[in-house]
């Protein structure tokens, strides 16, 4: 009789499992082979609710993995719990790469603002970063400001009452807000949403001042139902060449972005991991892919598993340092 047993290691900081079987007393590791996957229907959970950003591109590369795969690829989004409602459920899923999650920055900072999580922060392993954006720092039109120095001002003779929304507490439109907030000494109002799409109804309606979002919502700037001041990037947007960087306007230290990317179960074989990495970057490949990419202000930087996982990493590190600097906690 064989017996398996699941084995635990960490490699590089990403948490892995190996298989070891035994068979009449001698010990033999095997790793699982990617050949059969997909077997069935796969699963994508995306922890926000429907028509932000993170579900448009989703169902884009959904399309193409479905046809690559020859298997349905379902996306379900399951909001809630400041993303760890739908985390929870592919962490506790079976790891064999038929769920899989599609998330963003507020995977690594629940991490540091809950106090526990119904998970263990090593359940899941970065797979492929699917694209990353630049925040633009926008403003409802009425608000009497037409540049960043000038919102530091107005802000500064009015503390706390600058209302920036944000997509979620521990978003990257929050940290981007509280991020300017900390570099240019003023103090604002933060206004969390449960997703892109109910704050930037609310900035456009002049609900709330202002909000770091994706250069896709550029082209409401030109139609003059918002104002773009200024993009946290080390560099101007091609598209957008006579904006400003966050730093160009006199805000140094500002540079943030929103990045997408696909995690499963850690104990997902490497094998399954590699062939949706692989996969995943034939898919971004793809013209109609591409197409939305570009509409939608996304770049795809080409990165190995090890290079998402550090990159996790990092962006884990980064935050920790402002949200413990600016005692930020969920409201």
């Amino acid at each position: 009789m064989i017996v398996l047993e699941r084995v635990g290691r960490r490699v590089g900081g990403v948490f892995c499992m190996a298989a070891a079987a035994w068979a009449g007393g001698s010990a033999w590791a095997a790793e699982p082979s990617a050949a059969g996957f997909p077997s069935r229907t796969v699963q994508v959970i995306v922890p926000y609710p429907p028509g932000g950003l993170t579900d448009g591109l989703v169902r884009q590369l959904a399309a193409e993995l479905g046809q690559a795969w020859k298997q349905s690829v379902v996306v379900e989004n399951r909001g809630g719990g400041g993303t760890t409602i739908g985390t929870a459920q592919v962490a506790r899923a079976q790891p064999d790469g038929h769920t899989l999650l599609f998330t963003s920055t507020g995977l690594v900072t629940n991490q540091i603002l809950m106090k526990s999580l119904p998970y263990e922060a090593d359940a899941l392993s970065a797979v492929a970063m699917g694209g990353t954006a630049p925040n633009v720092l926008y403003v409802r039109p009425g608000l009497p400001v037409q540049s960043v120095a000038e919102l530091v001002a107005y802000a500064k003779a009015r503390p706390g009452e600058v209302k920036f929304a944000s997509t979620g507490n521990g978003s990257s439109p929050h940290l981007t807000a509280e991020l300017l907030a900390s570099r240019a000494g003023i103090s604002i109002l933060h206004v969390p949403y449960k997703g892109a799409g109910p704050a930037l109804t609310d900035l456009l309606a002049g609900h709330v001042d202002a909000m770091f979002h994706f250069p896709a919502s550029l082209a409401l700037a030109k139609q003059g139902k918002l104002r773009a001041l200024a993009v946290a990037a080390d560099e101007r947007l091609a598209d957008a060449p006579d904006l400003p960087t966050v730093v160009q306007a006199g805000v140094p230290g500002v540079v943030s972005g929103s990045w997408f990317g696909f995690f499963v179960p850690s104990a997902t074989p490497a094998a399954i991991q590699d062939r949706i990495h692989r996969d995943v970057a034939q898919a971004l490949r793809a013209p109609t892919v591409r197409r939305y990419m570009q509409e939608s202000g996304l770049v795809s930087p080409p990165m190995s598993r090890a290079q998402f996982s550090a990159f996790i990493t990092h962006e884990r590190d980064k935050w920790a340092e402002l949200i413990r600097t600016r005692n930020i906690r969920l409201e």
